[in-house]
């Protein structure tokens, strides 16, 4: 009992850590929008999880062939199906977020955050909270899995879920834009599943990648420190 304890609080650790992150931004995230968002992955969770044994059987190319199934793996049944199922729970939480923006009883604009703002912090928390139900599940057979987890496929989560947040929120207006943020997301988790899985790669720089892709990711987003909403 104590050792599960320590394995969930170790993978809802970097979650705790965007909540106290996220109490600072001006305007922030409030708490039923954060748990909202914390359910969003969960649910990701579980609709990437059916799609991808739906695919199991199938691969691109030639069946057998190492190319072709290693890009099939990593980019198909992972990385895309991933991605698009993170967008399925998010575009109903935007949905309700522009519909309370516009309700009369809805909070100021200059209290408000704008919708890509909105959609990118809320798919970076859909996202380490995908990663914290997962990362459990894989610590149930080793807890060492949990820690290397928390420090590389929580902020890789986060760094894609804010992007395709972003994606979400822009492809009405910018659509290319959209599409190209959306693949951004789609290459970052292709690549640091490739540097785990590749002997080409020593398997801890995919830390350091995450990261660099949780900061690069975030950027944009750092600019909440003003009062203004970001559109």
């Amino acid at each position: 009992m104590w050792v599960l304890m320590a394995l969930l609080m170790l993978a809802v650790l970097p979650v705790l850590g965007a909540y106290l992150w996220l109490r600072r931004r001006t305007p922030p995230l409030s708490l039923p929008w954060f748990l909202a968002a914390v359910i969003a992955g969960g649910l990701a969770l579980f609709i990437a999880m059916f799609f991808q044994d739906l695919l199991s059987p199938f691969r691109l190319g030639s069946p057998g062939t190492i190319g072709h199934d290693l890009f099939y793996m990593i980019f198909i049944r992972v990385a895309l199906v991933e991605e698009l199922s993170r967008l399925i729970p998010l575009f109903f939480l935007l949905t309700f977020y522009r519909q309370r923006l516009e309700s009369p009883g809805g909070p100021e604009p200059q209290a408000a955050l704008g919708p890509p703002a909105f959609a990118g912090l809320s798919g970076l928390v859909a996202g380490l909270g995908f990663a914290a139900l997962e990362s459990a599940a894989y610590g149930m057979t080793d807890l060492s899995i949990t820690l290397y987890r928390a420090l590389g496929a929580a902020p890789l989560h986060g760094a894609c879920g804010i992007r395709s947040g972003r994606a979400l929120a822009m492809a009405p207006s910018q659509p290319l834009r959209a599409l190209g943020l959306f693949a951004s997301a789609v290459l970052i988790h292709g690549a640091y599943n490739l540097m785990i899985v590749s002997p080409l790669f020593p398997t801890f720089l995919a830390i350091p990648a995450a990261l660099a892709a949780l900061y690069t990711s975030l950027s944009p987003l750092l600019a909440l420190r003003r009062a203004e909403p970001i559109y």
